[in-house]
C-alpha cells in the first residue's frame, strides 16, 4: 500500500492528521490511498509529484478517504471530474454515498466512521472537569450552548477567538487529555448553511435526492428563508469518536438525522440533548454521574474494539483488491 499523506492543508490539530495509516503499508496489498483532502483547487499537485510519479501512480488502484461530504457541496467543487481517478471512495456521509452510487450505478462510494488511532487513546485519568465542547462558534444556537456550558466548570477548546474559549490552539494531544478529564463532552454532528452554501447546492443537478439536503429549501420556497436558522445538513463529526475514547460522556444533540444511531446506542452509549433542556440535562448527569459513568464506559470499549484505525484497516483496506 503506497500512502499520499495528509499535506500541511487545515489546521494544525486536524484529525485526519494523525492517523498514521503508513504504518499498515506492508499489511494491504499494492493500491494507492489518499488520506484526506481532497479538492478540485490542487488535486494532485499538493502532493508535488513528477509527471512520471503521477503517471506509475494512475495505472494502480487509487482509493480515497473523503471525511468533508456532504459540507464540501458548499464549495461548489466539481468531484465528477476527480472521482474518476478513485476506485473507491471512503466517505463519512452515508447520504451522499447512497446519492451518488444510485446516481452512477456503482457502489464507489462507501459509507465509514472517523476512526482515532489507537496510539493516541489517553490513559484513564481524574475527571478535573465538569463539560467540554471542542470546536468552532459556527451558528447563534451552538453559541448559546456554549453559554449554557459556561456555568459549570467547563472547558471550551477552539482555534476561535472567542472570550468563553478556555484554551484556545490546544494541541491535538492536549485536546485529547482535556477531553479525558472531563465529565461530559457535548456532541454534535450538524452543519448550517448559509445562503451562500446553499446556492452552491442548487448547482448540483439532482441535489434534492441526497437525503442529506432534505431541509434545504427549493429555490422557489422563498417563505422557508424567512426560518433559515432550522436549516441544517448533517456531518458526522470527529469529536464523537474523540469523546468516546476519552471515556466522556457523550451528550449529544438531537436532530431530524441523528447520524450517532449509526455508530453508538442512544441510552446505552450516549444521552441526547434538545435546545430547551442542555441545562437539566447536565445537572441530571453530574448529580448522577455513577450511574452515567457506564454508559461512558459502554462508548468507551465499542470505540476502542470497533473504531481505530487499526480497526478501520482491518475492515476497509482488507476488502481492496489491486489491479
Amino acid at each position: 500500500m503506497i500512502v499520499l499523506k495528509r499535506t500541511t492543508k487545515g489546521y494544525k490539530q486536524d484529525p485526519t492528521k494523525q492517523f498514521n495509516f503508513q504504518r499498515f503499508a506492508d499489511t494491504y496489498s499494492d493500491f494507492v490511498l489518499v488520506e484526506a483532502a481532497f479538492e478540485g483547487a490542487d488535486k494532485w499537485t499538493q502532493f508535488n509529484l513528477s509527471m512520471e510519479e503521477l503517471r506509475d501512480l494512475k495505472k494502480k488502484t487509487i482509493v480515497r478517504l473523503e471525511f468533508e461530504e456532504p459540507n464540501k457541496f458548499f464549495l461548489g467543487d466539481e468531484m465528477d471530474v476527480y472521482d474518476l481517478d478513485f476506485s473507491k471512495i471512503y466517505t463519512l456521509c452515508p447520504f451522499t454515498s447512497e446519492w451518488l452510487n444510485k446516481k452512477y450505478g456503482d457502489s464507489k462510494r462507501v459509507p465509514i466512521f472517523f476512526p482515532l488511532n489507537e496510539n493516541d487513546v489517553p490513559s484513564r485519568c481524574s475527571k478535573r472537569y465538569d463539560v467540554i465542547y471542542t470546536g468552532h462558534v459556527v451558528s447563534k444556537k451552538l453559541l448559546n450552548d456554549i453559554k449554557t456550558m459556561s456555568r459549570f466548570n467547563y472547558r471550551f477548546v477552539s482555534n476561535d477567538n472567542h472570550p468563553l474559549v478556555t484554551d484556545r490552539s490546544a494541541t491535538y494531544k492536549d485536546k485529547l487529555r482535556l477531553i479525558s478529564e472531563s465529565r461530559i463532552a457535548i456532541v454534535h454532528n450538524q452543519l448550517h448553511p448559509n445562503l451562500r452554501h446553499i446556492f452552491k447546492v442548487w448547482g448540483y443537478k439532482n441535489w434534492v435526492e441526497n437525503k442529506a439536503f432534505k431541509l434545504i429549501p427549493k429555490w422557489w420556497e422563498w417563505w422557508k428563508f424567512l426560518a433559515l436558522r432550522g436549516v441544517i445538513v448533517p456531518q458526522l463529526k470527529s469529536r464523537l469518536f474523540e469523546a468516546a475514547f476519552c471515556r466522556a460522556l457523550i451528550l449529544c444533540k438531537r436532530d431530524s438525522f441523528n447520524v450517532i444511531e449509526r455508530y453508538f446506542e442512544p441510552d446505552k452509549e450516549f444521552i441526547y440533548y434538545d435546545e430547551w433542556d442542555l441545562d437539566e440535562k447536565v445537572r441530571e448527569i453530574l448529580d448522577n454521574y455513577k450511574k452515567y459513568e457506564s454508559i461512558a464506559e459502554n462508548a468507551y470499549k465499542r470505540s476502542i474494539s470497533s473504531y481505530t484505525t487499526k480497526a478501520f484497516a482491518e475492515r476497509y483496506f482488507s476488502q481492496i483488491v489491486a489491479t
